[in-house]
């Protein structure tokens, strides 16, 4: 994960090199299934061979197939808007929030959304909202279990702003010993998390915006660590509207 996807041309690197990493998982799934074909193509198996080769190239199916779907919703994150409308950057969060607090309880983890006005920016509300939920998928795959995430939308300066704030970082997860099925899965679950932030970063800028994160995790006062994502966007109006938090 790069560390500021503010740096000119960090984001670009880190699409490249996830890019990288997804093509080059699908060579062992794509090699194995082959190999499995082919032997039982052309030696003879006894049944309980084959049944077993068999769940095995469907588990290398299965592993392909979501490499695919990675390498899908990767490369159209960065597709140009259409239909864009004037929309409530505030009210994309509060829905995204409610569709991802079953995931959040899942992970232990609690979401909590503040506001002070609407937030109106230009943008087509369907790929705002999936900038919102891989960026907020993003920081539940990185929390630690019993964290907070506190999110913000807020105005500055002519600019629509999403602050997003971890305050217990999931710590790197080891790769299973001598289980490559499980390797494979974890690893794929971490391309999986490094996608929300790359794509919700190049369909913002998609929309004029850009994504931030902390160059350094912050040291809270109880000694966990912590740190910061940070979403803006060419505001269009805001108004600050009745009842809001």
């Amino acid at each position: 994960m790069s560390p500021a996807l503010a740096v000119p041309g960090a984001a670009d690197a880190e699409y490249r090199q996830l890019m990288s990493d997804l093509l080059h998982d699908l060579s062992q799934p794509l090699s194995t299934l082959t190999c499995l074909l082919e032997v039982n193509l052309l030696l003879p198996r006894s049944l309980k061979q084959v049944r077993h080769d068999l769940k095995t190239a469907l588990h290398q199916a299965h592993s392909i197939a979501r490499l695919f779907r990675l390498l899908r919703a990767l490369w159209e994150s960065g597709s140009a808007q259409q239909d864009t409308e004037t929309v409530s950057l505030t009210a994309c969060l509060r829905e995204t929030v409610a569709d991802l607090l079953p995931v959040a309880e899942g992970a232990k983890v609690k979401l909590l959304l503040t506001s002070n006005s609407a937030c109106s920016v230009n943008f087509q509300p369907s790929r705002l909202r999936q900038a919102i939920n891989y960026l907020i998928g993003f920081a539940i795959e990185s929390s630690a279990g019993q964290s907070e995430i506190k999110i913000t939308a807020d105005e500055e300066r002519g600019v629509a702003r999403i602050t997003v704030v971890i305050s217990a970082v999931a710590g790197g997860g080891v790769l299973p010993q001598g289980n490559p099925a499980e390797a494979a899965e974890q690893r794929q679950r971490d391309l999986k998390r490094r996608l929300g932030l790359v794509a919700a970063g190049r369909i913002f800028e998609g929309g004029g915006g850009q994504i931030e994160i902390a160059s350094d995790r912050l040291r809270t006062t109880c000694g966990s660590e912590r740190f910061g994502i940070e979403g803006r966007l060419p505001l269009v109006s805001c108004a600050k509207p009745s009842g809001s938090k």
